[in-house]
């Protein structure tokens, strides 16, 4: 297997210029060792011998590390402007623009994207000067003022040269660093403000802080800033982190949704504490929390109007006001995830209103999004077959006969994978699939999986169905765990490891998860105690099939503890076994047949658990498509509810207590 690996990754293709040899590739590791020690000098000579790729894959690290000068830069950006990272290498170049001459290649450096700091914003100022473009000079320096935080020298030259036109703007310049929390700044800001914006400053800062005193700091706001939306969103989050939620409720709600200063700002507090009323049967309180957000469009526009519809519907049945909300979010959305969820509950609230042709249609629209939990429940509702391209026959061109051979990137990505250098290889990855056709995304999928990248062809696959394309045989890679009589179902175990790592068996999580499915060590070890396996931590991530048999005997033992239910499965593996328990003793159990399913689920209270139980969730009758090469008529919501028990294999010991990593309670 290996030696096809290595023939696949060293073909010689139609054109030399991309052929890659056994020695290039040796070399280019060589080089890339001399890179991770800092020797950056080495590391460009070595390349050298690899190639021009690979000596523009060490280029492209030193200019986004700051490294290089203008000209270095400019060339790069044109030499290889299809590369990803490019925002970042210009963002540290701006570092070495030259200040008084070449203004023409100063301004035209800037021509399609403006400076991002303060150095290349004074030298655009400077190069607009040298061209007797003096308001341009003055806009840029009012830009740079209001948007940017800015060193100390910066903020002296620019005074120094626009302070007079800037007075004006020092105001609006400190709210902006108050809401970025840029305090360095934001105490070189304070001198130039009048004495009511000094005492809001501290306020601010003192809320942000906990400092001691802080009743006093507020009460020495003046009255004409008592209610500026930045003073008030810092009481609401001083309350709200102390625990005293509905105190924080009350200054929302008392809040001008037209005057929050920054909106997006509230609405993370709005989503968790609507939602939290929401569990708590507080539902009149949870949709003005969800409906009155001041956006206008984003992700949050999005996440709360869906809220505020879902509310409307379940608790207030008020089709109308739901179908407003949830029309409103399907205009914010493109993801196949949130078109699903949006014809889904579009077609729920037509059906409440009795309108059975508009459910139909709106049902049928997030029937296309089979690969999402809720187009699958839309394709149910509207009694549409399954998708047959979700088995992943379809056939795709060869990856020689297609464009990828010809570009710099692909190339890079092929040195990347041979070398071991699969962190370096996502990025390029993920580019490249931002623009490539869908036959050459399934080829590129396919070249992915025939070198034993599975984890790179889910970033494939994902980032292409970002763009609404479907390549199922890259977006759920059937991969081989290696587990001899697995005890669960297959397609659960591949579901639970594409969403625990996308199969990348060395991740480890910022909590110490590790490995292909993610296993605490203390879990691991006690799994590997009980099957009478030696326990190795470093074998969790140097060996994919040791995590996995550990991870599928664990997977195992929840099927047991929830009869075989994959719900309540996938919610304990993420968030520990208890708390599922504990969430049914709350809201009772949906497998009885007398709670709606979708409901108890969207009442998970851990935003990434009630996310990781739709995803491991969507997935399995996929897998199975994928497995059988067949598809066969959706019962999704059997699925969910389905307590068909499990025969626990027999094991060499018992596990007492299974343990998942730790979970932090989001909203």
């Amino acid at each position: 297997m290996k030696a096809l690996i290595a023939a696949i990754l060293l073909v010689w293709t139609t054109s030399n210029a991309v052929a890659q040899t056994r020695s290039e590739v040796q070399t280019f590791e060589r080089a890339v060792t001399a890179m991770q020690k800092g020797d950056i000098r080495a590391a460009l000579l070595t390349a050298d011998g690899a190639g021009p790729v690979a000596r523009d894959i060490i280029e492209w690290h030193r200019l986004r590390s700051g490294g290089g000068d203008f000209d270095s830069v400019q060339r790069f950006l044109k030499r290889r402007s299809d590369w990803p990272g490019l925002q970042l290498m210009r963002r540290k170049g701006e570092a070495h623009l030259p200040l008084g001459s070449r203004a023409d290649e100063v301004i035209a450096f800037f021509a399609g994207e403006p400076p991002q700091t303060g150095g290349g914003a004074l030298s655009l100022i400077t190069a607009y000067r040298a061209k007797g473009l003096a308001a341009d000079a003055e806009t840029e320096a009012v830009r740079a003022w209001l948007t940017m935080i800015l060193s100390t020298a910066d903020e002296d030259a620019l005074m120094r040269d626009y302070g007079n036109i800037l007075k004006p703007y020092h105001e609006a310049r400190l709210d902006m660093l108050l809401w970025r929390g840029a305090d360095q700044n934001i105490g070189r800001m304070v001198p130039r403000v009048s004495k009511g914006w000094k005492a809001l400053a501290s306020a601010r800062m003192g809320l942000r802080g906990a400092v001691k005193g802080i009743d006093t700091l507020v009460a020495a706001v003046p009255n004409n800033l008592s209610d500026h939306p930045g003073l008030l969103f810092e009481r609401m989050q001083w309350r709200a982190r102390k625990g005293r939620n509905e105190d924080a409720i009350e200054l929302i709600l008392a809040a001008n949704p037209e005057r929050l200063g920054e909106p997006s700002r509230w609405a993370g507090w709005r989503r968790g504490l609507a939602r939290a009323e929401m569990r708590a049967g507080r539902t009149d309180i949870a949709y003005r929390l969800a409906a009155n957000h001041g956006l206008s469009e984003g992700s949050h526009f999005a996440d709360l109007e869906w809220l505020a519809g879902y509310i409307a519907l379940t608790y207030r049945k008020d089709g109308d006001a739901a179908l407003r909300h949830f029309l409103r979010f399907r205009g914010a959305v493109e993801t196949p995830i949130s078109l699903g969820r949006a014809g889904y509950w579009e077609g729920r609230a037509h059906r409440l209103l009795g309108e059975e042709e508009a459910a139909r249609l709106a049902f049928s629209f997030g029937a296309e999004y089979q690969t999402s939990f809720y187009g699958l429940l839309a394709a149910e509702a509207a009694d549409l077959p399954m998708d047959p391209g979700l088995t992943g026959r379809e056939a795709y061109p060869d990856w020689q006969t297609t464009s990828l051979p010809a570009s710099s990137v692909f190339t890079a990505v092929r040195l990347f994978i041979a070398s071991g250098q699969r962190n370096l290889a996502e990025q390029f990855v993920r580019h490249m699939t931002e623009t490539l056709p869908r036959d050459e995304i399934g080829a590129l999928g396919d070249f992915l999986i025939a070198v034993d990248e599975p984890h790179l062809a889910v970033m494939v696959g994902k980032q292409a169905a970002q763009r609404g394309i479907v390549v199922a045989s890259a977006y759920y890679p059937v991969v081989d765990l290696r587990v001899p009589d697995m005890p669960v179902p297959r397609e659960l175990a591949l579901a639970i490891a594409r969403r625990e790592s996308e199969f990348d068996p060395v991740v480890m999580s910022g909590v110490g998860a590790r490995g292909l499915m993610q296993l605490m060590p203390g879990t691991a070890k006690e799994v590997a105690r009980y099957l009478e396996l030696p326990y190795s931590r470093d074998r969790l991530v140097s060996d994919p099939a040791y995590n996995a048999r550990l991870g599928t005997a664990y997977l195992d033992e929840l099927m047991r503890t929830f009869d075989g239910n994959t719900v309540m499965v996938s919610a304990g593996y993420n968030a520990g076994p208890g708390r599922p328990l504990r969430w049914m003793r709350d809201r009772g159990d949906p497998r009885q047949g007398d709670i709606d399913i979708v409901d108890w689920i969207e009442h998970i209270p851990f935003d990434e658990t009630r996310n990781y139980v739709m995803r491991v969730a969507e997935s399995l009758p996929v897998y199975r498509a994928r497995l059988t090469g067949e598809v066969t008529r959706i019962a999704f919501t059997d699925e969910l509810t389905a307590m068909p028990g499990h025969k626990r294999q027999a094991l060499k010991g018992e596990l007492k207590r299974p343990r998942a990593r730790p979970q932090p309670l989001t909203d």
